[in-house]
């Protein structure tokens, strides 16, 4: 009797319903012979209870409050066996209720699974349950396919619901239950059921394109973010800028980061949950984000073909869904970063499987195949090994490169471009100020320049969350930890194909590495390069993670060791010459006087290698075969020359530098041109075209400055007052970048001679060094200086004054040379008697010191040798033409023949050839300096001719 009343007792405290009609706040249950409940009746009278619901008393709320009472219960001792078959029958009249909506019609079912979590009172372990047993019951028994689509429309209109909230919300407003009711489908790992509703849900078509991802409801969530949700605003954030001081920016930035990594870290529990699964749900997951990833490629072209952006915007992500992608992806990466490590499980071969293999492979990602990777197949048919099938830890690594290639990458390029933009606007509004134009003009550029830097801002510090970039710091340091294990092998070990072909283990290697080209780069693609040197190379300009974290640096610098300074490890030069950038940002920085973090570059224990590496590439964007666009190899030699100045101040490295000239003098005549003479030859070619460059713009811009100052301009149509305008502009900023690198490369110049003279005045080179040098003096010093003359030489970095005290430098580093002083009286071009006399002059005004009088003694000594040539000259003339140099019709000294075209030249003259084309230029034929023949027949004759014509005019005889 006691057990029936406990029963009685339990039902009616947890269910609330009842027998007895003196109960008036509990439901009455129609009963003809009883007043108490037994589990027997139970399972009806619980029926009635839900069938009978009203539109004002919900069932499903009903039900889920009972179960927390029975919850509770069990927490109080209650009675097992009964509060479990309360349990069991609240869930199998839930289960009803969801495969036959139509029994309660009038009912919302889906809002008032919402309402459950939008009460933000409950605890969420009890809500998550409930949902995830209540689709469990429901499904686990369901063989009709109209119930169980019944049960799948209920949840989907639910999240239809949140996906409208979702579109209407921002990352500041979204209300964070959301979350958590989209967490309840995922939170039981044993529930596949549950997860597979809101996948199906977020599921689109094979052929769908890249947007359509970020309109789904996760890609609606993976949108909230800084940056707007679509590709055309508006923006939301940083707005009121004129108005805003730099602590509220700082304080807004603060906050928006501390929403978005709420968000990501939500997003990422998320999809954890789904994977941690298993099975089909993972499989489906991971083919939603490959997919999400693959279509959006496009996204990679919109930022460098201008003409595809507007077409790019209409098919393709915006950057919050991508780097929001890429932050879940990166939170998925954590074990393959350091202390774990496991980035060393990646097999590269992932790169090589085709499409149509990558179900067979269990691989949920297209293309990859079709990426550039650092080191091409000898052929198409070569063949390429790949694995029976991939770990999680290679697809989530191989994931996430091209989902930062698509997402941050972009973005840092975006900020790159918006931050020139910026600066072509603020100079037209000055430009506006200053010619008076109108405040409608002036108005409207200001309103730009608002508006981009709104842009800027967001953008900016979307990228620049914080744990987002420490994050991807960590990720990229894996993955050069990784790539440097990869380039250190010289075979693939041909393990059984289940095995794959992952490093698996840290090996030491000492650089230089082995010549052999590791065949692993044949799979390792360029934007896994491009993603890390893209990275370091913006944390140049922006205080990222990076530039705290000392201990990665080293892994970083001997990545850029081992990629920047060969060929057989990364082919495309433009690719090493962004590793010699990011090299650069390695450097260290000044802060508040004083230098910090330069412990790298002293202790690292490949630092020796710096120096011939970085020649390598400098030198190779040049070469044959390696060529870059003219332009674009001053942009990549300007980091270059930054880190050589810095390098040079160290000793141990300026031995290298030094050592490097030694060989060069060594090896002067080997097959292969040595690098240092490569490198000088370069130099002497860059500091020839710049300083043209630079002259012939400052030249126009001192004629258009002219003709405005004389009020030329006055009469124009606007139109071409305008025009003259920007051509003043861009020639301005032609001028200022030329002479920037002008500098540089004289300043290299300068350094280079004061310890490594020989290699300047070894024959090949000596004649290039003083006609360079005296034209640079004659132009900035003689007669037609005033052509130069702008009206503000700051504003095009122009310092005559500076580059002749620097050129001077250069002559006097040499002045003990006597073949150096020879070759400055034989520049038939520049040189006259009058030239260190200019010189001097500039030197005296500048307050040159003891320059002054060191260039009057060089004067002297020039003087004294040109008396000498001229005599030597005068006795030299006219010799027959079978002695002259065909291409310069000079008098040779070391004939050799050319194997090829079978052409006598002076060795002299083919030498300085060879050096920037290694061809016979007479028919274009492969040349070496191996290959020359001397000619000691004709050498004998030459030198038999010298001899007699000096004797002669040394005694006065005539001929």
């Amino acid at each position: 009797m006691e057990n029936s009343e406990k029963i009685n007792e339990v039902i009616e405290k947890t269910l609330l319903i009842t027998l007895n009609p003196t109960k008036k706040d509990l439901y009455l249950i129609n009963s003809d012979d009883s007043q108490s409940f037994s589990l027997d009746m139970l399972e009806f009278s619980l029926f009635e209870r839900v069938i009978a619901s009203d539109n004002d008393d919900k069932v499903i709320i009903y039900l889920y409050q009972s179960y927390l009472r029975v919850e509770q219960e069990t927490k109080s001792g209650g009675t097992n066996v009964i509060l479990d078959k309360i349990k069991e029958l609240i869930f199998r009249n839930i289960s009803t209720i969801l495969k036959q909506p139509e029994l309660i019609s009038q009912q919302n079912l889906s809002k008032q699974f919402l309402d459950i979590f939008n009460d933000t009172d409950i605890e969420n372990n009890e809500r998550y349950k409930f949902l995830s047993v209540s689709i469990k019951t429901a499904l686990s028994d369901c063989d009709d396919e109209d119930m169980k689509k019944n049960v799948y429309e209920i949840f989907f209109k639910s999240f239809d619901v949140i996906l409208k909230m979702i579109r209407q919300a921002s990352m500041i407003t979204l209300e964070k239950w959301i979350l958590g009711y989209l967490m309840a489908f995922v939170s039981d790992k044993n529930n596949s059921e549950a997860a597979n509703i809101l996948i199906e849900y977020i599921a689109l078509p094979e052929n769908t394109e890249g947007i359509k991802y970020s309109e789904t409801l996760l890609g609606q969530l993976l949108c909230l973010s800084i940056t707007p949700k679509n590709n055309n605003g508006p923006y939301e954030f940083y707005d009121n800028l004129i108005s805003t001081n730099l602590q509220a920016l700082n304080n807004l930035s603060s906050s928006l980061w501390s929403s978005l990594n709420y968000l990501h870290e939500s997003l990422y529990a998320l999809i954890k949950c789904i994977l941690v699964i298993g099975g089909d749900t993972r499989d489906r997951i991971l083919n939603w984000l490959g997919n999400a990833i693959t279509k959006n490629q496009k996204r990679g072209q919109i930022w460098n073909q201008h003409s595809s952006m507007v077409l790019g915007n209409f098919t393709t992500a915006p950057d919050s869904f991508m780097v929001g992608l890429s932050a879940v992806l990166l939170r998925l990466c954590l074990p393959l970063m350091k202390p774990h490590l496991k980035v060393l499980m990646v097999d590269p071969t992932y790169c090589a499987v085709k499409n149509e293999d990558t179900n067979i492979k269990q691989i949920h990602m297209k293309d990859y195949d079709k990426e550039t990777c650092l080191i091409p197949f000898a052929d198409e048919n070569e063949e390429r090994i790949a694995a029976q099938k991939y770990n999680f830890i290679t697809e989530i690594f191989f994931m996430t490169h091209k989902c930062l290639d698509l997402s941050y990458r972009v973005c840092i390029e975006k900020v790159s471009r918006m931050n020139r933009e910026i600066h072509r606007l603020q100079q037209a509004y000055q430009d506006a100020a200053r010619g008076g134009g109108t405040s409608d003009v002036t108005e409207n550029i200001m309103n730009m320049l608002t508006k981009q830097s709104q842009i800027l801002l967001c953008t900016q510090n979307l990228i620049l969350e914080p744990k987002n970039d420490e994050l991807l710091l960590q990720f990229y340091e894996a993955s050069a930890i990784w790539l440097n294990q990869l380039a250190s092998k010289s075979s693939i070990v041909m393990n059984d194909s289940d095995k794959g072909y992952a490093p698996l283990k840290i090996q030491e290697f000492k650089l230089p590495l082995t010549a052999e080209t590791s065949p692993y780069l044949k799979y390792v693609p360029e934007l896994i390069i491009e993603n890390i040197t893209g990275y370091l190379q913006f944390s140049k300009h922006f205080e990222t993670t990076f530039r705290q974290m000392n201990q990665s640096k080293d892994v970083f610098l001997t990545f850029c060791l081992i990629f920047m300074g060969s060929s057989k490890r990364a082919k495309n030069p433009h690719l090493r010459a962004n590793l010699a950038e990011a090299l650069e940002s390695l450097l260290p920085k000044e802060k508040n006087g004083f230098t910090i973090d330069s412990e790298l570059f002293y202790q690292h224990p490949d630092r020796l290698q710096i120096v011939e590496n970085l020649l390598d590439v400098f030198v190779s964007i040049e070469m044959t075969g390696q060529s870059v666009q003219f332009e674009q190899k001053f942009n990549y030699r300007r980091p270059m020359y930054i880190i050589m100045q810095y390098l040079w101040n160290i000793p141990e490295q300026r031995t290298c530098f030094k050592k490097l000239s030694l060989t060069a003098q060594q090896e002067i005549d080997n097959v292969e041109v040595p690098l240092f003479l490569r490198f000088i030859n370069v130099l002497i070619n860059d500091s020839i075209f710049l300083l043209d460059e630079s002259l012939n713009n400052l030249q126009k811009i001192r004629e258009l400055e002219e003709a405005k100052n004389r009020n030329e301009w006055d009469n124009l149509p606007q139109n071409e007052r305008q025009q003259n305008q920007q051509n003043l502009t861009q020639l301005g900023m032609l001028a200022r970048f030329d002479n920037i690198l002008g500098k540089d490369t004289i300043n290299i110049l300068k350094l280079l001679t004061s310890e490594t003279k020989e290699i300047f005045i070894h024959p090949s080179m000596v004649d290039r060094v003083t006609s360079m040098l005296n034209y640079f003096l004659l132009q900035l010093c003689g007669p037609n200086q005033k052509r130069f003359k702008v009206q503000n030489k700051q504003e095009f970095d122009f310092d005559p004054a500076h580059t002749v005290k620097e050129i001077c430098r250069i002559y006097l580093n040499l002045k003990d040379c006597e073949e150096f002083i020879v070759a400055i009286t034989q520049d038939g071009r520049s040189y006259s008697s009058d030239l260190f006399r200019y010189a001097e002059n500039i030197l005296i005004k500048i307050s040159g010191g003891q320059m002054i009088s060191d260039i009057i003694e060089l004067a002297e000594k020039v003087r004294k040798i040109e008396e000498r040539q001229k005599e030597n000259d005068e006795a030299l003339i006219n010799p027959p033409d079978e002695f002259l140099d065909p291409i310069l019709s000079i008098l040779m000294r070391d004939p050799v023949i050319l194997p090829s075209s079978r052409v006598t030249v002076d060795k002299t003259t083919i030498s300085r050839h060879l050096l920037s084309d290694q061809s016979d230029p007479f028919n274009r034929s492969p040349l070496t300096m191996d290959q020359l023949i001397p000619d000691n027949e004709l050498k004998k004759k030459i030198d038999e001719w010298v001899k007699e014509r000096l004797d002669k005019y040394k005694f006065g005889s005539s001929e």
